[in-house]
């Protein structure tokens, strides 16, 4: 049985996210192992729809098992997020490849690109930190360096965010010593920016009819769109437009704009050195910096007096997010002490068997269990159920507390989208 992982956030579960998929197995793919962010995402913000929920949809886009990455690495630089994700894949022992969307699908350029990189971050790493300290951003100077080192075409691979993170996931690989091989996919449609949709010119598999083209759009963009009341059922797959949709009913739809007030109170409760223990701020000056916006009235206000060119926006709204779950600089250097599993069927069974006694870590349903295998997956595992508690309160109707212990996994098979 060929397995493959794919490491995604699905927020939301779009047209672009069934077209891989469906390339990945046609690909060979016998089971598809996906290994999703949960409430919290990599750019500094809340899913939209709760993990469970895209865990449930994911099935139903074709993958077989689904496997949390816990906020420590989700809400995580490129680098982390990526480490985090190909650690759980390789912790089962039993998947074979690596998919990863991306703009440029040549595995090769892909490949001098990460070793470049990795060049850039030890060879050069004082280089770097030099520049960054006055007060330019780290991916400018990165890609400065690639630039003197390996010349303008390799360096323009990393002006698009892909194929950044498709950088951070070959470096993964070699770090850990992986034996899964990587398959690039190239991304259709919308840039991941774009604040446009764009259709394509060929259908999305072949059993689509010409006359059913569907648009492919960002998940930001899909987002923008929801935000500003624009229909866009098209750029989503069917039972992810539906799930929006209760979740709104429900009052279960979420954002960050919720968390605004327990944000702005958590700023001016800490200290200067509380801060500087906070993953990602990194220095004191950026510390004191933070400290001394605590008088910001909101949100916006703040990431306004925060936001320079060395601290772009994803960082700051990381850190806020950390700063309020409780997420320090050591924790997003370590690697996950466990696999939390959010859905699964039949196939998925498979996997989960075949990789019985040979995983490097747990893996199971229950938190509350894995929170007592080790130190390090009780403090990943209260910092994932504070997480939650807090998750909900970013949705539009506050949900109840604990709800992490609570739940419970059942197999699920479901059709597939069409």
């Amino acid at each position: 049985m060929k397995i493959s992982g794919i490491i995604c956030e699905y927020n939301p579960l779009h047209n672009g996210h069934l077209h891989h998929i469906r390339t990945v197995r046609q690909n060979g793919a016998d089971a598809i192992v996906a290994v999703m962010s949960g409430n919290f995402m990599q750019r500094g913000d809340v899913s939209i729809m709760e993990k469970v929920t895209r865990a449930q949809l994911a099935l139903r886009a074709g993958a077989d098992l689904v496997i949390e990455l816990p906020v420590i690495w989700s809400l995580s630089p490129a680098d982390q997020f990526a480490a985090g994700g190909v650690a759980l894949l390789d912790s089962l022992q039993v998947v074979d490849e690596i998919s990863f969307g991306c703009e440029c699908p040549d595995l090769d350029v892909l490949q001098t690109a990460a070793e470049v990189c990795r060049a850039c971050q030890t060879e050069y790493a004082d280089t770097l930190r030099y520049f960054t300290r006055q007060g330019n951003s780290y991916p400018a100077v990165l890609q400065e360096l690639v630039t003197q080192i390996a010349g303008p075409e390799v360096a323009s691979v990393l002006s698009e965010p892909n194929n950044t993170l498709a950088v951070a996931y070959l470096n993964a690989l070699t770090d850990q010593g992986s034996r899964i091989r990587p398959f690039a996919v190239q991304r259709k449609g919308a840039a991941h920016d774009s604040a446009g949709e764009i259709t394509l010119s060929e259908p999305i598999c072949s059993e689509t009819n010409l006359s059913e083209i569907k648009s492919i759009a960002s998940a930001s963009y899909i987002r923008y769109c929801l935000d500003e009341g624009i229909d866009c059922r098209r750029m989503v797959t069917a039972s992810s437009w539906k799930e929006i949709n209760t979740s709104r009913k429900k009052g279960t739809f979420a954002s960050i704009r919720n968390l605004e007030r327990i944000i702005l109170y958590t700023l001016r409760t800490m200290t200067p050195e509380q801060l500087e223990n906070v993953a990602e701020v990194g220095s004191q000056g950026l510390a004191n910096r933070i400290y001394q916006a605590r008088e910001a009235t909101s949100l916006d206000d703040l990431l306004n007096r925060l936001r320079t060119k060395r601290y772009p926006t994803s960082r700051l709204r990381r850190i806020l997010l950390h700063m309020l779950i409780g997420i320090t600089r050591q924790d997003i250097y370590t690697l996950p002490p466990y696999g939390r599993i959010l859905a699964f069927n039949s196939t998925g069974r498979k996997v989960l068997a075949q990789s019985k006694g040979i995983r490097n870590i747990p893996f199971a349903e229950s938190l509350k269990w894995l929170s007592t295998q080790s130190r390090a997956a009780h403090h990943c595992a209260m910092l994932e159920a504070r997480a939650t508690d807090i998750y909900q309160l970013a949705c539009n109707t506050i949900g109840t507390s604990g709800t992490d212990f609570r739940h419970k996994i059942m197999l699920t098979d479901v059709p597939t989208e069409k």
